[in-house]
């Protein structure tokens, strides 16, 4: 069995944040506007979103989010509860830096042209282009990674195994 609980869980987790940022998109405009103003990528995936079903969007991101995991996992260990501050550290930085170039691999494989048409472009039209989509793609990896090490403290907390 090996990692599939983690990778169960890395796809429902990722599912379920791809659903509070659907929300977040189509409610836009009554978002706060400190949020609106400093967090302009929401407003990017309207269009993405408007192009698939919430089922749809929900499942490609827990692909998206349980491939990245696979990768992450065969360089270092998940750190779980209870880990060392260093160990988890060094898991989220690994995990940034996948999810940041997992991006090149999401554009380049053709796998997702609508991500890539709406999203992405929004992303790249700016000064910083390329770097601008990998900082958003490895905050994406680092928020499902935070949640999961959260759930892994709750489930150690309650000795219940969450992931």
């Amino acid at each position: 069995m090996g990692n599939c609980p983690l990778y169960a869980a890395t796809f429902v987790v990722t599912a379920l944040w791809d659903v509070v940022l659907r929300c977040m998109s189509e409610h836009h405009s009554s978002l706060p506007k400190v949020v609106q103003q400093r967090l302009p990528f929401i407003k990017y995936l309207i269009p993405y979103f408007k192009a698939h079903t919430v089922l749809a969007a929900a499942l490609i991101a827990g692909f998206i989010g349980t491939t990245t995991q696979m990768i992450i996992v065969q360089i270092i260990t998940y750190p779980g509860a209870p880990s060392s501050v260093l160990t988890t550290l060094a898991f989220l930085v690994v995990s940034f830096v996948v999810s940041a170039l997992y991006g090149f691999l999401m554009k380049s494989s053709g796998l997702f042209p609508v991500l890539v048409r709406t999203y992405y472009k929004h992303l790249e039209n700016s000064s910083l282009g390329v770097v601008r989509s990998m900082y958003h793609d490895g905050i994406s990896g680092l928020i499902v990674q935070c949640t999961l090490l959260l759930m892994s403290y709750v489930g150690h907390k309650l000795n219940v195994s969450l992931v």
